[in-house]
């Protein structure tokens, strides 16, 4: 019996669907499996076994840090699976092996996402260690301050304004205090901070600062861009297909940023190039020779290079310092005990400067050298930066082809410990640096690990207090691949937080409910408003002295 020829088509047609579909379904089994197998010894999310996915939903819901930092006491191990092929680790050892000098790792493809111009590499998004080296070496001068001696002179005149913004602006006078009628503003430490961190990378870059705290707004909405594409920009650098989508030479022809773009890094590349174009286009001897751009061409960047390396300012150099100073300074003011004692520490130095013992007219804010050196304000500020890095991305590295054994510190991460054994990686696991985990260990920083507290710091001498600091300092990367701008950070953190607390008095508004804040690559809040008050005896004094 013949069958009609509708039959027959879809007799075919249900077969080649169920082949299709079976084959489908084959192809997915044997893929997880290889993909699971070769990492089955690394506990994780079950779904993080298999793909991104898992990654993908806590990265782009902006709760990162929270996720990540309770994620190796959960699963009580020091390396825990983030994907097929991505380990995390809070192991403050194994991230040094992972970033040493004379490490055989590798940067993972997570690090292409710092092209933020796609078509021109900058110091973080360079791969080829060798090629990063050498470039490290170009604007480390830069950098650290070797050829601008000015360095701290410019930092300290955007401390400087930043202190006469808040007398001028937001100070509640003494009289309005306890009145309900007083129409001072209140500040957004979160505008402010990323102000003054704006206007201290523009000025030690371009040599002449955009004037965020000036002018009180967000010149070319540099910042507001920034904010803008996180949650884009940390989604895509910890998930691969995506990284390899938006880095498609096809598709950044085709849709990638550009210069006549209104918004986004197309806005942001313009902004660069604009600067570089004009420091080029003037003759040399009329040019600035004291800041980063010309660092930058005294060492034979491309006039590419350098529009690259200064959109890498803008972007990385301004949110993270910022981040590090809202952190040191709202853990501060919220706890009684660290906010009274720094006062005292204050008081007691501005004392002894007076009294000549130390060398210090309080007519200028304080060195870095100078702020280091006191116990308690280094023990508040690295305290602050261990209880909320300033950032928060991956940053990982790839084993060898031949793969690695790593050696936590210590096995147990929560439930007693154990004796530490090394544990196996194949060749080409990307391992993570898991800083919000790292900065919480109690094996590292105490029973107490999750309570704010700089006295852990004080309880330590010499190199016990040291390999604290050093752990904690991690936040900045190491090695290699540590961060250059790690000087100019510290100096706007100390700077900030010594002479704020030296000169204000600062009240959160809403002490339930300081502020909305998601974390991505960096945390962003806003509403985090703040009472200003002038400290009656030390504020007093230091407006005094200033306008002498």
């Amino acid at each position: 019996m013949a069958y009609p020829v509708s039959a027959l088509l879809t007799l075919l047609l249900d077969h080649f669907v169920f082949c299709a579909v079976a084959t489908l379904v084959s192809w997915y089994v044997i893929t997880a499996f290889l993909a699971w197998y070769p990492l089955r010894h690394i506990p994780g999310p079950f779904i993080a076994k298999f793909s991104y996915l898992w990654l993908a939903r806590n990265t782009y819901s902006g709760k990162q840090y929270l996720v990540l930092r309770d994620l190796h006491d959960k699963y009580d191990a020091p390396l825990v699976r983030l994907g097929p092929t991505l380990v995390t680790t809070n192991d403050p050892d194994i991230l040094r092996r992972i970033s040493g000098t004379k490490s055989p790792y590798v940067r993972d493809q997570w690090y292409t996402t710092g092209r933020f111009n796609p078509h021109e590499d900058n110091l973080i998004s360079r791969m080829d260690t060798e090629d990063h080296a050498k470039a490290k070496a170009k604007v480390v001068p830069a950098y650290s301050g070797r050829e601008s001696p000015a360095m701290e002179t410019g930092v300290d005149d955007q401390v400087k304004t930043f202190i006469n913004l808040l007398r001028t602006k937001y100070v509640l006078p003494t009289t309005a205090a306890a009145t309900n009628n007083d129409k001072t503003p209140l500040l957004d430490l979160g505008d402010a901070s990323n102000y003054f961190t704006m206007d201290v990378i523009t000025r030690l870059g371009f040599g002449k600062e955009f004037g965020y705290l000036r002018d009180g707004t967000d010149h070319y909405s540099v910042l507001s861009i920034i904010r803008s594409l996180w949650p884009f920009l940390s989604t895509s650098a910890d998930v691969p297909w995506i990284r390899r989508v938006l880095f498609w030479p096809p598709f950044l022809t085709v849709l990638g940023p550009k210069e006549t773009d209104k918004q986004g890094f197309g806005a942001l590349m313009k902004i660069a190039n604009t600067h570089v174009s004009h420091r080029l286009s003037t003759p040399p001897e009329k040019r600035p020779q004291d800041d980063m751009l010309a660092s930058f061409i005294r060492h034979s960047l491309t006039p590419a290079e350098c529009a690259s390396e200064s959109l890498l300012m803008l972007v990385a150099g301004a949110e993270s310092s910022a981040n590090a100073i809202r952190a040191v300074l709202v853990h501060a003011i919220t706890c009684p005990r660290v906010y009274m004692r720094l006062k005292a520490v204050i008081r007691e130095h501005v004392a002894a400067s007076a009294s000549g013992e130390l060398d210090d007219d309080g007519a200028r804010p304080i060195t870095l050298a100078q702020a280091q050196k006191i116990p308690y304000l280094r023990a508040v500020v690295y305290e602050g930066l261990r209880m909320r890095p300033p950032v928060l991305g991956l940053m990982s590295k790839v084993t060898p082809a031949e793969g690695d054994e790593v050696v936590p510190r210590m096995a147990g991460q929560g439930k007693g410990g154990s004796e530490a054994k090394g544990i196996r990686l194949p060749g080409g696991t990307s391992v993570a640096m898991n800083l919000s985990g790292l900065l919480r260990r109690r094996d590292v920083f105490g029973a107490d690990a999750g309570v704010y507290r700089p006295e852990r710091f004080e309880e330590l001498q010499g190199e016990e207090r040291e390999r604290m600091e050093r752990d904690v300092e991690l936040v900045f990367g190491y090695g290699r691949w540590g961060c250059v701008g790690k000087t100019v950070a510290f100096m706007e953190i100390f700077k900030v937080v010594w002479e704020v607390m030296k000169n204000f008095d600062l009240q959160l508004v809403d002490p339930l409910r300081p502020c909305e804040q998601l974390s991505y690559g960096v945390f962003l809040e806003t509403g985090l408003m703040l009472r200003v008050t002038e400290d009656r005896e030390l504020g007093a004094r230091s407006s005094e002295e200033k306008s002498k």
